[in-house]
């Protein structure tokens, strides 16, 4: 081999060395870039909250759920879209008192969405859905809250994926796709998302113009220092209402009207055996005789109970739509409590049991809750027949 040749042989291994080592840093260079811009850029970004929320939702982390939802400004804007129309379809209401409840629970505004607040939080730490108890414990504000939350769909509606994330200036826009259980409709959530460090900045996201045709650029939006993306509203939550709601109330519909037989002839059966009921117990020195407690047992178990019994049979038979699961779990809900009550009751009257007879009666309280929420769902009524006082 000459000199010459050597040496450009050398030059081409030398260049290709450099060629090889700015690759390698170019290569690394990517990855630093790449690394930097995830960690303090899109970490910051509201495409990553959303991300971060949904995720946390169906892995239950809760403490991450709730770092991304304001769950008090998202309550306080969805109650004002459910009450809009909470009194509409009442049928037992005049327009004076549907007017001053509707006033009414305007003041109760706060009180009302801090139970959600923490019926939605127990829920995220437990998994249940329970009620909030405390000022809104039966009906102190006059409104029944299982109900609630049974119109406000919050209980049976299933989130599927983040759809999009899109910039608004310093707000964003993200859309999900739900589905509301019971009726199977598929809907686009759409809400507000706010980055409350009020530090965020954006880049790109704006409109430019190149030989007569408009263009836009994705815009990201971040914060160096720090981030604070929540969801702040649901923005179209009446519009869901709107869509699942018919739906649910004509399979509500359905079911009262195929069972308002089976219900209007045991109401005449009940009446009758209560009637019975009170003369059996019947005695002059107001106290019953030991022959009268085993007649008023036998007649509770041979003929009460069964009765009940009967009755759920029957209801049981008829075939439930979606809309109407919430009322049939009550009745079912609300024959098992009161037979458990007369089974009390005997138990209390025979073995001469003070304990059976507090537990009969505690149980019958429950019944007539039951009772009374099924009966106010069948009405279309949210709310008592008596205005209450603010507390």
């Amino acid at each position: 081999m000459d000199d010459y040749t050597w040496r450009r042989r050398l030059r081409e291994r030398r260049r290709r060395r450099e060629r090889e080592r700015l690759f390698v840093m170019f290569f690394f260079l990517m990855i630093f870039a790449a690394i930097f811009f995830y960690f303090a850029v899109y970490t910051k970004t509201p495409e990553y909250a959303m991300q971060e929320m949904v995720t946390a939702f169906k892995s239950g982390d809760a403490n991450t759920f709730r770092r991304h939802v304001d769950l008090n400004s998202v309550t306080l804007k969805a109650y004002d879209d459910l009450t809009s129309d909470l009194f509409k379809y009442d049928t037992q209401l005049s327009d004076r008192e549907r007017s001053l409840f509707e006033n009414f629970y305007v003041l109760i505004r706060r009180q009302m969405c801090n139970g959600a607040v923490k019926v939605i939080n127990t829920y995220l730490d437990t998994g249940e859905w329970t009620l909030p108890g405390e000022i809104l414990k039966g009906r102190q504000l006059g409104v029944d809250y299982d109900i609630l939350l049974d119109r406000s769909l919050i209980r049976h509606t299933s989130l599927i994926e983040l759809e999009e994330v899109e910039l608004q200036d310093e707000d964003a826009v993200a859309t999900f796709s739900v589905v509301e259980e019971y009726s199977q409709v598929p809907f686009t959530l759409k809400v507000t998302v706010k980055d409350l460090a009020n530090e965020s900045f954006n880049i790109g996201g704006k409109d430019f113009e190149i030989l007569g045709h408009k263009f836009k650029f994705p815009g990201l939006s971040f914060n160096l220092g720090g981030s604070d993306w929540k969801i702040v509203s649901v923005d179209n939550y009446r519009g869901y209402l709107d869509a699942v709601s018919p739906i649910l109330r004509q399979n509500l519909a359905e079911y009262i009207d195929n069972t308002a037989d089976i219900v209007y002839k045991y109401n005449r059966i009940f009446e009758d055996e209560q009637d019975v009921f009170i003369t059996l117990q019947k005695s002059p020195v107001g106290i019953m005789t030991a022959n009268q407690r085993v007649e008023v047992a036998d007649f509770i178990n041979n003929t009460v109970i069964p009765s009940l019994e009967d009755r759920q049979n029957e209801l049981d038979k008829i075939p439930v739509p979606q809309g109407a699961q919430f009322l049939a779990s009550l009745r079912q809900e609300s024959t098992r409590v009161t037979i458990l009550a007369w089974k009390s009751y005997v138990k209390g009257i025979t073995e001469n049991s003070a304990a059976d007879l507090d537990t009969a009666a505690s149980l019958h309280k429950q019944e007539l809750v039951f009772d009374q929420r099924a009966e106010e769902i069948v009405h279309n009524s949210a709310i008592a027949r008596k205005l209450p006082e603010l507390p």
